[in-house]
């Protein structure tokens, strides 16, 4: 003959309660309870009582509340967390920050487009201008002297000195200064003397760069004869 036995179970113990007799357990009030685990007093009433609604909406919130309590009584965080979830203790949460989906649009992908092209330029621009006014520092300014010729024998006391050079630049010939026009021309007339001259034409910039090309020139008589050597 088959006997039965009946046993009586306990309903399981909802989360809430769980939390309350631990905390009773330890001695502890709601009062003390909010001190020691820094959880407003409203919300430990609110998770012992099972009203989860009335905890904050984020999800990130009601889970760090639970953990942070059951910690505090000793009893195993990942067991409240996954009875909490259970019962429907994150019903109506959201995300804090939700994930926001980035939708493709010709409109701003041109605009984008458009602003980085034109911030490439602008520091290309930029960069070409430091190297310019580096360049005009630096390197020392053009001359050109057409005439006169160098080693050039003439049989009269003046001569033309003629070249181009940079309109910025200050141009001395034999230490006199000569008068550069908007293109960078310029021209002068130098006395000689009998036999061997020198010419130095100088130019110099305003950053003391220079640039000094130098013409020979004889001048003889009929009666006196002068060679180069």
């Amino acid at each position: 003959m088959t006997v039965f036995c009946y046993k009586k179970i306990d309903p399981a113990i909802r989360l809430g309660e769980r939390l309350r007799r631990q905390r009773e357990a330890l001695g502890l009030d709601i009062s003390s309870a909010s001190i020691h685990t820094h959880l407003a007093a409203k919300y430990i009433t609110a998770i012992e009582s099972g009203h989860f609604l009335e905890l904050p909406k984020a999800r990130g919130y009601r889970l760090a509340y639970i953990r942070e309590y059951a910690t505090s009584l000793g009893l195993s965080t990942l067991d409240c967390v996954d009875q909490f979830s259970r019962e429907d203790g994150l019903e109506g949460t959201k995300q804090i920050l939700p994930p926001r989906s980035i939708k493709w649009s010709p409109f701003v992908s041109i605009t984008v487009f458009i602003r980085t092209f034109l911030m490439a330029g602008a520091a290309l621009a930029f960069a070409g201008y430091l190297a310019w006014q580096v360049h005009g520092i630096l390197v020392p300014p053009q001359l050109s002297v057409y005439t006169p010729s160098d080693g050039s024998i003439i049989n009269q006391p003046t001569t033309i000195v003629e070249g181009q050079t940079e309109k910025e630049a200050q141009l001395t010939v034999n230490g006199q200064p000569v008068m550069v026009n908007d293109q960078g021309q310029f021209e002068a007339t130098i006395d000689l003397s009998q036999g061997l001259n020198t010419i130095a034409i100088v130019a110099t910039k305003k950053h003391g760069k220079t640039t000094t090309v130098t013409r020979h020139i004889v001048v003889r008589n009929s009666l006196t004869q002068v060679s180069l050597k």
